[in-house]
């Protein structure tokens, strides 16, 4: 069986390349197919439905799912876009229009400055 290509993976790729070439660190799990045509992505705990897209600069952190031009929120993703936002971090979807927009070239030239120095614990 060969694997079929998602409709995020161009966009995602050219998300990473950039976060690469603005020296940011990213996290992404990506999904396997199974023999029956589906994607999956192996978790454990709570982990179903979380982000995409960890990115971490000096600035900050952002949680981004990353949608095709028609793609939704699965009701995991959903939950987990909730709870990031309730405990204060910045979670949103991307979509191929804000590539073109701008938007997210904006959104991670902002976490490319440090923000205010914290300590941290027991490094």
């Amino acid at each position: 069986m060969t694997a079929r290509r998602r409709p995020e993976d161009d966009f995602q790729r050219k998300v990473l390349d950039l976060c690469k070439l603005l020296h940011l660190h990213t996290a992404h799990f990506r999904p396997a197919m199974t023999a029956a045509g589906r994607w999956i992505t192996p978790v454990s705990g709570d982990g179903k439905g979380w982000p995409d897209l960890t990115i971490v600069g000096p600035g900050g952190v952002l949680f981004r799912e990353l949608k095709s031009a028609t793609g939704s929120h699965r009701p995991e993703q959903r939950q987990w876009a909730v709870w990031l936002a309730e405990a204060g971090q910045d979670v949103a979807v991307w979509k191929p229009r804000d590539w073109e927009s701008g938007r997210i070239a904006a959104e991670l030239d902002a976490i490319r400055r440090p923000a205010a120095r914290m300590a941290v614990s027991g490094a």
